[in-house]
């Protein structure tokens, strides 16, 4: 472990990647390098005093064991005398320390620290060739697209809500302003407090994108190993970061719609930050059936994509519904909305 990388965690300056590393480190070993010890620590570090008084007890029980008249002491006596004094000295300065404030040790930091760590990893993988729907422990969703690796800590929520990704993901974000969320993807990190979003960050790619559908996230290279390009962006919904790893450049667009021919462009809906009754109220006029809901569930719920209209109704209601964490049901009359 270098010495420079210790630095750096002790800063506060590492990366994800480095701070996993240094904390396996640190519950391996029981020393450090002791200029980890800072120079105000040691400057604040308070002397024992040993007062007058004190001094003059140690003086006389020095001069009652090392003279005895005017005779030599032997050497058995010179020893006696030295333990004599050890002891004294020894009770006397902790005596003093009891009053006197403990200096703050790298070692007492460094063992806090190990305390502070002690937590486990839960992984999941998705083998099979379907989307896998997981629910974090702080209620959000992810759906994790085949070939995808989730990884997080147990407890979760500590100071931030921290998720490591690889391959692609699209999540829908409790809202929880004291703890941000955070997803990490081959070097690029990205901040949500509320939101939806999608990373695709597949192993054999050189892009990394960002697609953002409802809310607001910050985008932003955290990886100093790999020399990924610094940015820093703020994305908006209907925005797309498109990161380049092997040129080493980043783009911020709208999010693409495919090309489509004059005579089915009846055929989509495209949405942008649409409230989801005006969503709602464009399905039962092109699909001419009712859909049922109380509007008061569906405040603050928006939807930003392309509908294909020659799908079933049913799918894409399946779709909406499960973004905003939706119940769907078909009925004699049309279709049911209700909240889980």
């Amino acid at each position: 472990m270098s010495e420079e990388l210790l630095n750096k965690y002790f800063k506060g300056l590492c990366t994800p990647e480095e701070k996993l590393l240094v904390i396996s480190y640190l519950n391996e070993t029981e020393d450090l390098p002791a200029h980890l010890l800072g120079k105000n620590e040691w400057d604040e570090t308070v002397e024992a005093v040993i007062p007058d008084h004190k001094t003059a007890e140690m003086f006389e029980v020095i001069k009652k064991q090392t003279i005895s008249g005017r005779k030599r002491l032997n050497w058995f006596n010179i020893t006696t005398a030295a333990a004599v004094i050890l002891a004294v000295l020894g009770l006397v300065f902790l005596g003093l320390n009891r009053n006197q404030p403990k200096p703050d040790l790298a070692k007492n930091k460094v063992q806090n620290i190990k305390q502070a760590i002690a937590v486990n990893w839960k992984s999941v993988v998705n083998y099979t060739e379907q989307d896998q729907q997981l629910t974090l422990p702080d209620k959000s969703t992810v759906k994790i697209y085949p070939g995808g690796e989730l990884r997080y800590t147990i407890p979760f929520v500590n100071r931030n809500r921290e998720i490591y990704l690889k391959g692609k993901g699209f999540f829908q974000v409790t809202k929880d302003k004291k703890h941000p969320f955070v997803v990490y993807a081959k070097g690029v990190s990205t901040t949500a407090l509320g939101t939806s979003f999608t990373i695709t960050a597949l192993e054999k790619s050189k892009l990394i994108k960002v697609q953002l559908h409802t809310g607001k996230v910050w985008v932003k290279s955290i990886d100093s190993t790999h020399h990924v390009k610094s940015f820093s962006e703020i994305l908006m919904p209907g925005r797309e970061l498109v990161y380049n790893s092997r040129l080493n450049k980043v783009s911020v667009m709208d999010t693409k719609v495919p090309v489509i021919q004059q005579e089915d462009r009846l055929t989509i809906l495209n949405f942008t930050q649409a409230p989801l009754a005006e969503v709602f109220a464009s399905l039962q006029k092109h699909y001419n059936v009712k859909i049922i809901y109380n509007p008061a569930d569906l405040e603050e719920m928006s939807f930003t994509g392309s509908l294909k209209l020659a799908q079933p109704i049913t799918t894409i209601l399946k779709e909406i519904t499960e973004l905003n964490k939706l119940n769907h049901t078909k009925t004699t009359k049309g279709y049911l909305i209700s909240k889980k």
